[in-house]
């Protein structure tokens, strides 16, 4: 199923507990929290299993303070929801690797992070993790 919020698209990925966003541009507060809320709904019969996430951040724009409390606050919702694993999809997209990480950083979520230039190598990183 594919659903598209603003700049904001989330899809699950066939034959896998896994989900995948992306976006395009810049991406607002109130879409990081439709983004926080469909993941975690969409996730929630996978959660005693575990479950992973897959970032495309390759056409984002970095995000702007009000945007990062809501990516930090992300991480820490998706740990609840039984998240296990997170896979950023960089391209070259380095700035915004950096904010990844400190999102990460800053939620003190225990979630598994890969940061990769495709979604091919993070979906075979995630197989090793979500199984």
């Amino acid at each position: 199923m594919k659903y598209t919020h603003g700049a904001q698209v989330v899809e699950t990925i066939p034959g896998k507990r896994a989900i995948k966003s992306s976006a395009a541009g810049a991406t607002t507060a109130e879409e990081v929290r439709w983004l926080t809320n469909t993941l975690v709904t969409n996730s929630a019969g996978w959660k005693a299993a575990g479950w992973a996430y897959i970032v495309d951040i390759s056409k984002m724009a970095p995000a702007a303070p009000e945007v990062s409390a809501e990516l930090v606050n992300l991480h820490k919702q998706l740990t609840a929801a039984g998240c296990k694993a997170m896979a950023f999809v960089e391209g070259s997209a380095f700035i915004l690797a950096a904010q990844a990480k400190e999102h990460q950083k800053q939620s003190h979520a225990v979630i598994s992070e890969g940061h990769f230039r495709t979604e091919v190598e993070a979906l075979k990183w995630i197989d090793t993790i979500i199984r």
